[in-house]
């Protein structure tokens, strides 16, 4: 699965929606970094970076 090629959420700013085995293991290889998060409007989970994410794109 490529990131950049992922089905995006018009609901929140258009970010990747993944599963979450997917998106845990982008969490394990960035050492941590990232964060998951289920999609408010239930499309699946999202990936942000709490240390350059502020406002309402860090849940």
């Amino acid at each position: 699965m490529r990131y950049s090629s992922a089905p995006r959420c018009s609901a929140c700013e258009h970010r990747a929606i993944l599963e979450r085995a997917t998106a845990e293991r982008l969490v394990a290889e960035s050492g941590e970094v990232l964060v998951t998060y289920d999609c408010p409007e239930g499309n699946g989970v999202h990936l942000c970076n709490p240390d350059f994410e502020r406002g309402e794109a860090v849940r």
